[in-house]
């Protein structure tokens, strides 16, 4: 008690300098380089899905970096950080020429092609004379005046991607609508003095390019691209580690993220389905409902759940 009385004695005689000085001191560790890289730990997450309704994939990814960006719910319920998760990724298939992930609402698919092609994003061009201001001086956009369109056109972005500023280390996931070939000519372009190779690991063959070490104008660059054709789909998934001849002053750190990105490569498995791995994945979509139930269930005891939960839990449990 007297412990606690003393703190909030001293909290309620610091002046108004002292605390705008501890709010800069704290704003200020924030924004140094890498103040928020997290720590690399050898923990990872496991992502299984069925593709195309041919395939089912599976890779790791680690806990401790961002997770990736399918759609996926928890099978296992674990702490994440303490013990790897096995996520449940529903489906991604085709039609209509785009690539879609199942979601919740069967109606709406989730809308895959930005992480798989290039896509085009349009915005609208306003005359700069036009205020959009209404009668009484309020901005009103319905009243800017359109002058036309601009189309620009993007890279897919990767589907797991986490970088660490101090260090120069990245470490990438893509999974892309292009063959080893293309992947080949486009790093080639990027790239020119990289090595070329194939390495086959597990049941995978690898094309591999590795790029010496150079100064970049980013926090990394490139250093290691691993591409593997999604058998006879047309689809590559990619492995990239990034690094900087800075990433070598952290000799440590360095090891570790290159065996961290050899776990990344041995994981990954791309099997054809058959009765059995189909009557996997659904129990594994079973389990993962079931952890979504109880998380919805304990979210409905302390507030109003949001509306997904509202539809999980107005359904009988599988």
């Amino acid at each position: 008690m007297k412990v606690l009385a003393s703190c909030l004695l001293m909290a309620f005689t610091l002046s108004a300098c002292d605390v705008e000085e501890m709010i800069r001191r704290n704003d200020d560790r924030y924004l140094k380089p890498g103040a928020l890289d997290v720590p690399l730990t050898n923990v990872y997450d496991t992502y299984q899905y069925k593709f195309l309704d041919k395939y089912r994939i599976s890779h790791t990814w680690p806990t401790s970096a961002a997770t990736c960006k399918y759609g996926h719910l928890p099978t296992v319920g674990v702490n994440r950080g303490l013990r790897g998760e096995l996520f449940y990724v529903p489906d991604i298939y085709e039609k209509n020429g785009k690539t879609w992930q199942t979601s919740s609402t069967p109606e709406k698919p989730f809308d895959f092609d930005p992480y798989v092609r290039r896509y085009k994003v349009v915005s609208n061009i306003y005359d700069p004379a036009s205020l959009g201001l209404d009668d009484d001086g309020r901005y009103d956009p319905n009243r800017l005046k359109k002058i036309g369109e601009r189309v620009a056109e993007y890279e897919p972005q990767p589907v797991c991607d986490q970088t660490w500023v101090v260090t120069n280390h990245a470490l990438m996931l893509y999974f892309r609508y292009r063959t080893v070939d293309d992947w080949k000519q486009y790093l080639s372009e990027s790239n020119p003095t990289g090595q070329w190779s194939t390495i086959r690991v597990n049941d995978n063959d690898w094309t591999v390019q590795m790029v010496a070490l150079a100064p970049s104008n980013y926090s990394t660059g490139p250093y290691q691209y691993w591409v593997l054709p999604i058998k006879d789909s047309g689809y590559t998934m990619v492995l990239r580690l990034g690094a900087t001849p800075t990433s070598l002053q952290y000799p440590e750190a360095h090891a570790r993220f290159e065996a961290a990105f050899r776990h990344l490569i041995e994981s990954v498995k791309v099997e054809n389905l058959n009765a059995q791995l189909e009557a996997e994945q659904a129990e594994l979509g079973k389990k993962a409902r079931e952890v979504l139930r109880k998380e919805c269930q304990a979210m409905a005891k302390r507030t109003r759940p949001v509306q997904a939960c509202k539809d999980l839990l107005a359904q009988p449990a599988d």
